[in-house]
């Protein structure tokens, strides 16, 4: 998918994601560490016993991410702390706050601002234990919970559930989406960026990145991390699956100028000059006025790829980003003239973001 010119991140949600779940900003002085209380013994049926079961659990591995001015929040995985890539920014170095009150100098191993993800390196405590990833994000209506830093407050948590899978959430810093995020309701404010949204087991089902109004927020895909976060530990960068293509999801307008028999897949509105798509998939030709708007016509719909039912632009994305490296040829089964086919596509390597 194409780029865009850059912008704040998550700015092209037009209002939608207004309460971005990013730094918390303004000066402080960071709390003292309460010291920890034993949790009463309880039966399971108790609700509220779980919560902090899991909360005492895995608290101890997140961290504050920033200084005196503001931050975000990161946890311990795999020998690193995870946090955002909007939380680092462009700094070498950065604070990082421990559950019991110790301060650590850690270093921005890597970033990826293409999936909001950054890795620190730092002296981690003993009992910060590494927090796992799902191998499978839960269904919806999954118990909760994100753990984290909101407005500073560290050590915080809120509840809820998986909301909704496979989402497609703009990022303003490079124009293309990060696919596969989880929505859920559990509270995210602006410092839990970073931070991890955890299962009832304990175990990350998604990273903290951006939160809108009181119900909904949204977390970067334990699947997508998982893929990720080894290159920037390993080599310091990741190469994200690129076809060089401008996209429109297929409505009941676009599959009636574009004589489709269902509203499902996704226009070719036109392709990359030297992209890795230009040789095989063919752009938009004309145009036709519906309910007196116009829709491109004549692109390739795509409705597979790589072996995936393609019924949208999230689906599209989730292939790419789960399933696809650059450098690959895949198959793609698109409509074109009216009929179906199959064609070769190379996957290319997005190129750098824009300034």
């Amino acid at each position: 998918m194409t780029q865009q010119t850059r912008r704040g991140f998550l700015a092209a949600t037009t209002g939608v994601l207004a309460g971005v779940a990013g730094c918390a900003a303004g000066s402080r002085e960071s709390p003292e560490p309460a010291d920890a209380q034993e949790a009463p013994a309880q039966d399971g049926s108790d609700r509220d016993s779980a919560y902090t079961s899991v909360y005492e659990a895995a608290i101890g591995s997140v961290a504050f991410v920033g200084d005196e001015s503001g931050g975000g929040s990161g946890f311990v995985h795999d020998g690193v702390v995870v946090t955002n890539q909007h939380v680092v920014r462009d700094a070498d170095t950065i604070g990082v706050r421990f559950e019991n009150g110790e301060w650590r100098e850690a270093g921005v191993t890597a970033t990826d601002v293409y999936a909001d993800l950054a890795v620190l390196s730092t002296d981690i405590p003993s009992y910060a234990t590494p927090l796992s990833l799902v191998e499978s994000v839960p269904p919806v209506g999954t118990e909760v919970l994100a753990l984290g830093s909101p407005f500073g407050l560290e050590s915080s948590v809120s509840t809820g559930i998986i909301s909704g899978r496979n989402r497609s959430v703009p990022n303003g810093q490079t124009g293309f989406p990060i696919p596969n995020t989880v929505q859920t309701d559990a509270g995210l404010d602006p410092g839990n960026s970073g931070g991890p949204l955890v299962t009832m087991e304990g175990e990350v089902t998604g990273i903290n990145v951006a939160g809108a109004g009181t119900s909904v927020g949204f977390a970067v895909s334990p699947l997508l991390a998982g893929r990720v976060i080894p290159e920037l530990v390993d080599t310091g960068g990741y190469e994200h699956p690129f076809l060089g293509v401008r996209l429109l999801g297929v409505t009941p307008r676009v599959a009636e100028a574009n004589g489709l028999g269902e509203p499902r897949g996704v226009l070719v509105v036109e392709t990359t000059e030297d992209g890795p798509a230009a040789g095989s998939l063919r752009g938009a030709t004309g145009e036709a006025t519906v309910d007196g708007r116009p829709v491109p016509t004549g692109g390739d719909v795509i409705v597979g790829l790589a072996g995936d039912r393609i019924d949208t632009e999230a689906d599209l994305g989730t292939t790419l980003a789960l399933r696809l490296s650059p450098g690959d040829r895949v198959e793609a089964t698109v409509i074109r003239d009216g009929e179906r086919r199959t064609v070769d596509v190379e996957i290319g390597s997005r190129p750098e973001p824009e300034a």
